[in-house]
């Protein structure tokens, strides 16, 4: 009888292990395991506990110990393997690999701003007229200058011109500043009279100052009887 207890025990052993396959958790492997165990010690157990007994019944008595035993232990092994088992950590997902970058055409540069071409203010030149020696009367050969001047004062209504007459360094100062003015009134006169408003224009006269030649040569004091336009508000 002792062996039968035996071999039942060897086979539960058995079929626990062999049971223990891989789609349990660990929590029913562990119940097998312990199952298992708590059988073979349980058995024995209950096997001496069953020998123990009268002689005449002391086989009987072994058997039945022997399978209690197992059975008791089986179920205390089997609580106690299952609490004490860990349940296996499922391994982590795998982390799904980042997303392709996504290639963002970089906006085009502002355009630039190129700044707008300078104003050129036209400029606008009066030419001179010069004289003989002693003399307010316009030559001829200044006639076309003055021309030019009537046509610049006529496209520009708004300028107002100061005529301004200068003479060379010989005479006296009263006469020389006397005879300055008869030429900026002369040049006054010619330009009135081809269409220009006498409220635009002024005169002045410096006499013998404001050279701009050597009085020393005829060239330059030839150059130095004039007379000069001054525009006010260009």
């Amino acid at each position: 009888m002792k062996k039968t207890w035996q071999i039942v025990v060897a086979l539960f052993c058995v079929a626990a292990m062999t049971a223990g396959c891989a789609n349990m958790s660990a929590r029913q492997k562990g119940f097998l395991k312990g199952a298992a165990v708590g059988a073979v010690v349980g058995g024995g157990g209950g096997a001496a506990i069953g020998n123990g007994s009268d002689r005449g019944n002391r086989d009987a008595a072994t058997g039945t110990g022997a399978i209690i035993g197992a059975a008791s232990g089986a179920l205390v092994g089997g609580v106690i393997g299952a609490l004490m088992a860990k349940e296996e950590v499922p391994p982590p997902k795998p982390v799904p690999p980042p997303p392709a970058p996504v290639e963002v055409t970089p906006p085009p540069p502002p355009p630039v701003e190129t700044p707008p071409p300078p104003v050129v203010k036209e400029k606008i030149v009066l030419r001179g007229i010069n004289f003989d020696f002693d003399k307010s009367n316009i030559k001829k050969e200044f006639v076309p200058v003055l021309d030019q001047a009537v046509e610049i004062l006529k496209a520009n209504p708004g300028l107002k011109v100061v005529v301004e007459g200068y003479c060379d360094w010989i005479g006296t100062d009263a006469y020389n500043l006397k005879l300055s003015k008869r030429r900026a009134n002369s040049v006054k006169q010619f330009l009135v009279k081809h269409g220009i408003g006498a409220d635009r224009l002024s005169t002045i006269g410096y006499g013998k100052t404001h050279f701009i030649a050597d009085n020393r040569t005829a060239e330059g004091r030839a150059m130095n009887r004039r007379v000069e336009f001054k525009i006010l508000n260009e």
